[in-house]
C-alpha cells in the first residue's frame, strides 16, 4: 500500500483526515451563512442605514402621512438612534395642518419611545397624546407603538426618546413643521 501524505500518524487519505476536513468545512459554511442571515433591518447584525423612502407612505389627497422610526438601528453598541441616525441628523419635516403617525418600532437591546417635544432635554411631550404609551419608560425590545399629531402651526421640535439619558445620548431626531410642501424623511447630515 502506497501512502501519498501523512498528517499526524493518519495517512492523508484516511477517514479521519477526511472527516476533520468536512467539519471545517461545514464550519466554515456555518460561520458564512450565519453572517449571511444577519439582518440590520431587523436589528440582528450591523449595516447602513435603510432606505429612508421606505419608511415615509405620504397620501397627499388626506393630507396624511406615516413616518416609521426605528429605534436602536441597527442593534448594536450604538443603538441611540432612529433610523440609523443620531443627534438630530435624520430630519422629519410635515406640513402644518397635516395628520403625522408616528409609528416607533424598538430594534434595539433597551427600552425606547418617541415623543413630540419643543427642544433639548424636555421629560414630556409638547401635547398629551404625541408620544408613544408612557414615554419615560418607553417600549420593550422588539415591541413597536404609533401615535398621531397634527401640528398647526410652522416651527422647529424634535422627536425624542424621554427614557433617561437617551436623548442625551443621541436619539433624537429633528422636527421640521413647515408652512407648506410636502412630507419628507430625509438625513442630510449623514
Amino acid at each position: 500500500m502506497r501512502r501519498i501524505g501523512t498528517v499526524g500518524s493518519h495517512c492523508t487519505g484516511s477517514y479521519a483526515v477526511i472527516r476533520r476536513r468536512q467539519r471545517s468545512v461545514l464550519g466554515a459554511c456555518a460561520v458564512l451563512l450565519c453572517i449571511a442571515a444577519c439582518d440590520p433591518v431587523l436589528g440582528t447584525g450591523s449595516g447602513n442605514p435603510p432606505d429612508l423612502s421606505r419608511l415615509i407612505h405620504v397620501q397627499p389627497a388626506l393630507k396624511s402621512v406615516i413616518f416609521t422610526l426605528i429605534a436602536g438601528y441597527p442593534a448594536g453598541d450604538y443603538q441611540f438612534n432612529y433610523d440609523g441616525y443620531g443627534n438630530g441628523v435624520l430630519v422629519v419635516s410635515v406640513p402644518a395642518g397635516w395628520q403625522a403617525t408616528i409609528q416607533c418600532e424598538n430594534r434595539g437591546t433597551v427600552a425606547n419611545s418617541c415623543a413630540v417635544v419643543s427642544g433639548k432635554g424636555d421629560v414630556a411631550p409638547i401635547h398629551d397624546g404625541w408620544s408613544t404609551p408612557d414615554p419615560t419608560r418607553g417600549i420593550d425590545p422588539g415591541q413597536s407603538a404609533s401615535f398621531d399629531f397634527t401640528p398647526a402651526s410652522a416651527g422647529s421640535f424634535r422627536i425624542a426618546s424621554l427614557v433617561d439619558g437617551h436623548e442625551a445620548s443621541g436619539a433624537w431626531a429633528d422636527l421640521e413643521v413647515t408652512s407648506g410642501g410636502r412630507p419628507s424623511l430625509t438625513a442630510p447630515g449623514g
